[in-house]
């Protein structure tokens, strides 16, 4: 992505980064995405994940793979990951288990020994199909779309779910926090949609 577009939120400047894979074609996201340009898009959508690090997690040395894909290789993956027919909007892929204190996220695992380099939190996967159809059904842009998907997906890798009502409501909370930053950060965006919660008769995914 290029550093070109002065809107650009570069989380590796703050230590975080996010590695995008292209599933669907790069005209496709392109055409997704406008008025916007690709380049400026992805850029937001890791300002969203790398912000959601930060609330989250409290550290910016991270690093989180985001996947678009389409309706055919989402099916696949809800299938044989969730065993659900049918595509739905994102899964979470974590690679660390977790332990969830209020609303913050600390490694399970952790011994105090932090690895070089920036942490792999795993892999969010969004089916740009549905958000396709999600942004026409709630009539406001695909952008803003996939950046509540991929803020939804990234808590998801690092531990939240949304099972129970607390859960949920954690879960809402942290949503619009993340989104209030970027708000600010990015005003040329309309921002229309809150939080996934907030949607009459969204079905919200389990995510992992």
């Amino acid at each position: 992505m290029s550093d070109a577009h002065p809107d650009r939120y570069d989380g590796r400047t703050m230590g975080c980064s996010v590695i995008f894979h292209d599933r669907v074609g790069p005209d496709r996201v392109a055409n997704a995405v406008e008025p916007l340009k690709a380049e400026a898009a992805l850029a937001l959508l890791e300002s969203a994940i790398c912000e959601t690090v930060r609330v989250a997690f409290g550290r910016d040395d991270a690093e989180v793979e985001l996947t678009l894909c389409a309706d055919g290789e989402m099916e696949r993956l809800n299938f044989d990951h969730m065993g659900e027919r049918g595509p739905t909007d994102v899964l979470s892929f974590p690679l660390h288990e977790w332990t969830l204190d209020g609303r913050q996220s600390h490694l399970t695992d952790d011994d105090g020994v932090s690895p070089p380099g920036p942490l792999l939190l795993g892999d969010v996967v969004i089916d740009l199909d549905q958000a396709l159809r999600q942004a026409a059904d709630g009539d406001w842009g695909v952008v803003e779309e996939l950046v509540l998907l991929a803020i939804h997906g990234t808590l998801h890798l690092l531990g939240h779910d949304h099972a129970e009502i607390d859960e949920e409501e954690r879960m809402r909370g942290l949503e619009h926090e993340v989104l209030g930053v970027l708000h600010r950060r990015h005003r040329e965006i309309p921002w229309q949609p809150g939080s996934l919660f907030d949607r009459s008769g969204h079905a919200v995914t389990t995510g992992s």
